[in-house]
């Protein structure tokens, strides 16, 4: 009798673990509920150990050992992560056709970041349109001046009237449209994707003026699928011929199932994700030629060309890659592009606010100086009826 209910115990107790297991998977309903995971896997292994023998037994015991030291290192590697983080409404970013992510529906999304110690880094609303676009008050009508980019150009942060579209519209007085088509996390890929497949073609309209798209080499991340935030992002390669093509998501399948699930783990985002996220000459080159490619995508399509306002990196970040910002910058300039240097370091030296304490972002002085830096571009640049317009 009392063996019968010790193995009815450990049936119902297995039975009990593996339901835990996945429900934890599937709901992740705690942040730190990968800890909780490995920690329930080491007792499963444990208890299963009890009830087998020979080398059955040992094999549990080893897997005991090893989710055991791994739900421990996975704990540590969470607590050492830093507090706060960002708070935003619900909705605010999901997945998406041919972009891969953007706004559920439009209205009023309400944005807190708040450092380690709890203390507030800024707090903000984003009005999305009825287009899923970030409000830009411009010129209803006419042809358009089209920003494309990431959270540098969608304004996370800021308010609706202090983003690089909004402070560039008024600078000129509303007279012209300004269409904002930027979005948080967004990269060159998606500049390139939505032209390719006319996603914004009815956005755009049908004569527009310019195509304006900030970058830094850290899109080259993105590009190459290395940013964590990246796996259902369209993704480009250069064939052996050397050509550039779409080659469908950055990660799809069982590959984006196995991604996810490792991106949920503190201990790899701590251990692996550092170096993973590391740019090598080739994630840089890829960069530049999806740039190259949007940069003639404008030209031969909508007929329009292409300004970049380019921010620079420390050295560093480009010392293994063989490039640096000249180069790339000069790549940009070759393939047709407007390029100028938006980083504003002679700003920030002279002790101008030009990020975000502790976030990193645009401030809306830096937006100001950069919406002055486009319309000086667009005058010297750009002649004939369309200067004309600015001014």
């Amino acid at each position: 009798m009392t063996r019968r209910l010790n193995v009815t115990f450990q049936c119902l107790a297995t039975l009990a673990l593996v339901a835990f297991i996945v429900w934890l998977e599937i709901k992740r309903p705690f942040p730190s509920f990968r800890t909780a995971t490995l920690l329930s896997a080491a007792a499963l292994f444990c208890l299963l150990a009890f009830a087998c023998a020979g080398r059955l037994r040992d094999v549990c015991v080893t897997l005991c050992a090893l989710t055991l030291g791994l739900g421990v290192a996975e704990g540590a590697a969470r607590a050492l992560e830093p507090a706060g983080g960002l708070n935003i409404t619900r909705g605010w970013s999901v997945r998406q056709p041919i972009l891969g992510w953007g706004p559920e529906r439009p209205g009023s999304y309400h944005a807190e970041m708040r450092g380690p110690a709890g203390e507030e880094i800024y707090t903000a609303d984003y009005t999305i349109d009825e287009n899923l676009l970030r409000r830009t008050v411009s010129q209803p009508t006419g042809p358009a001046i089209v920003f494309f980019g990431d959270s540098y150009t969608f304004g996370d942060g800021i308010g609706d009237d202090q983003t690089l579209p909004q402070r560039f519209a008024d600078l000129l007085g509303r007279k012209q449209r300004v269409v904002n088509l930027a979005f948080t996390g967004y990269g060159p890929q998606q500049f390139l994707r939505a032209m390719e497949t006319s996603r914004d073609d009815a956005l755009i309209g049908p004569d527009p003026r310019l195509f304006i798209f900030l970058t830094a080499p850290w899109h080259a991340e993105r590009t190459g699928c290395k940013a964590y935030w990246t796996a259902r992002s369209p993704h480009y390669a250069i064939g052996a011929d050397g050509s550039l093509a779409f080659a469908g998501e950055c990660f799809e399948g069982a590959k984006l199932h196995i991604y996810e699930w490792l991106q949920d783990s503190a201990l790899f985002r701590r251990l692996v994700d550092p170096y993973r996220r590391r740019v090598s000459h080739d994630d840089v080159e890829l960069y530049v030629r999806v740039l190259e490619a949007a940069i003639a995508e404008a030209r031969s399509k909508y007929g329009v060309p292409t300004l970049i306002p380019y921010l620079r990196v420390p050295r560093e970040y480009l010392a293994e890659t063989g490039f640096t910002d000249e180069a790339i910058m000069d790549r940009l300039r070759a393939a047709g592009a407007i390029v100028v240097d938006a980083s504003l370091r002679e700003d920030e030296a002279a002790g101008k606010l030009i990020s975000i304490k502790g976030d990193g972002h645009p401030t809306p002085y830096a937006n100001v100086r950069r919406a002055e830096m486009i319309k000086t571009a667009i005058e010297q640049n750009l002649s004939g009826g369309f200067v004309s317009e600015l001014n």
